[in-house]
């Protein structure tokens, strides 16, 4: 009896074990690289969120200022070694960008490289503009997946921002921006090309492409062809598809707002506050930090004196942007993903006023698909033009529904994690 006792027990850990065995290699490692701007960051939160939620284990590593975002969805947080870059005064020089791309890579790849083999995850999620991230899982031969959160930037989409920006512009981010780059580009030996460091589709020479691409977009908004070189999904926003405001009856407002990196222009808020009081709307001016407050503040109270029954609110920051979104009638913005998904979510129309040849192209697309009207080019300062531009607004109808169909076949976050999901059961 107990030797079958002793038997049964030994069987009994046998089968524990090989348990065990098989619940560790069920949660696989996953390290997730971001790159420090808020509309990179926010909408791959709910993906780590869920990946989280299906057992997987997350280090994502990113700028300091992102912590306790990216602490919130589960993942585990890992700084980036340091690295002079100010997050609250971006350069919108496609030139600089790969040069400031280029140079930190030089600074994170040994220490990263080394933390990476230490944590020895089965994939690599990460910003298509991560490059450091790339030379990594090519080095480690990691599979990688890349995130998009904009408009992909096939050849279509770059000639369309070429033209938006003009040939003066482009002339001034060359002679500006080169000099810079080409420094970079040599310690780097040339070996790699400008479209490589953005990740842009058909442009793998040293780097191995990625697994698949993730959009935060739908395919219904992209310029030219959707697909590339590698399985691309156009998963939609990532945010919560739920309501947790329902919008205010009654007289709203115009909620002006031109998100986190483009809000450092006093005249564009004044000329957007100035242009909504003529159309007879109250305002809702959210600014940043890096505006004259007390000049649009001054404004503001000129114009309530001036239009009795009609109020503006000059703010710098909010805790949460849902229900300003919730209680307007319009929203006046520079064609940022975070915003746009935001307005469609409260079926808000919106008067886009773009700032970078993205956003400018992205706008014509939302415009093209009738969420909105793009202000005219060269407008921007013209509350007359803003003016006209929102009455217009008042006489379209909108198709809400169809793009909340759209939306719903693309999945979202839960779509998303899925193809991850997929991807560690296919991989090595």
């Amino acid at each position: 009896m107990a030797l079958l006792q002793h038997a049964t027990v030994a069987a009994a850990k046998k089968i524990l074990s090989k348990l065990r065995l098989i619940l560790k290699s069920a949660q696989s490692m996953i390290v997730a690289f971001t790159i420090p701007a808020m509309g990179h960051v926010k909408p791959m939160l709910p993906l780590l969120s869920g990946l989280v939620g299906n057992g997987q284990e997350i280090v994502c590593f990113g700028h300091t200022a992102f912590e306790s975002a990216i602490r919130s969805s589960g993942a585990r947080f890992l700084p980036y070694p340091g690295f002079a870059y100010d997050i609250d005064a971006p350069d919108f020089n496609l030139l600089r960008m790969g040069a400031d791309l280029l140079r930190a890579s030089r600074t994170f790849h040994a220490q990263l490289s080394a933390d990476v083999v230490a944590l020895s995850p089965r994939l690599i999620l990460q910003d298509s503009m991560a490059f450091w991230a790339s030379r990594i899982g090519t080095a480690l031969d990691i599979p990688r997946i890349h995130t998009i959160p904009t408009l992909v930037f096939n050849p279509a989409t770059q000639r369309r921002m070429r033209k938006e920006d003009g040939y003066a512009k482009l002339a001034a981010d060359v002679f500006r921006g080169a000099p810079a780059l080409l420094r970079e580009m040599a310690r780097f030996g040339f070996a790699v090309s400008l479209q490589e460091v953005f990740g842009v589709e058909r442009s793998w020479r040293r780097l191995a492409p990625p697994r698949c691409e993730l959009v935060f977009s739908l395919k219904e908004l992209q310029v030219g062809d959707p697909w590339g070189d590698v399985p691309r999904h156009y998963i939609g926003p990532t945010i919560d598809e739920g309501r947790r405001f329902e919008p205010r009856a009654g007289r709203g407002y115009a909620l002006i707002t031109f998100g986190t990196l483009s809000n450092n222009d006093t005249r564009r808020f004044e000329a957007a506050i100035e242009g909504a009081f003529l159309a007879g709307l109250s305002v809702v001016a959210l600014c940043g930090r890096k505006v004259d407050l007390p000049r649009l503040e001054s404004v503001a109270k000129a114009l309530e004196a001036a239009n009795p029954g009609q109020e503006a609110t000059v703010l710098d920051t909010v805790r949460d942007m849902e229900p300003l979104i919730a209680g307007a009638d319009v929203v006046i913005h520079h064609a940022g993903m975070a915003t746009t998904w935001e307005m469609v979510r409260y079926s808000k129309p919106a008067l886009f006023i773009p700032t970078i040849a993205d956003q400018k192209v992205l706008a014509s697309q939302l415009d093209a698909q009738g969420l909105g009207i793009r202000l005219p080019p060269g407008r921007e300062l013209d509350p007359h033009a803003i003016a006209r531009a929102l009455e217009a607004l008042k006489d379209r109808d909108y198709p809400w529904g169809r793009i909340r169909d759209l939306l719903a076949r693309a999945g979202g976050a839960p779509a998303g994690v899925g193809i991850v999901m997929e991807a560690l059961g296919t991989g090595r």
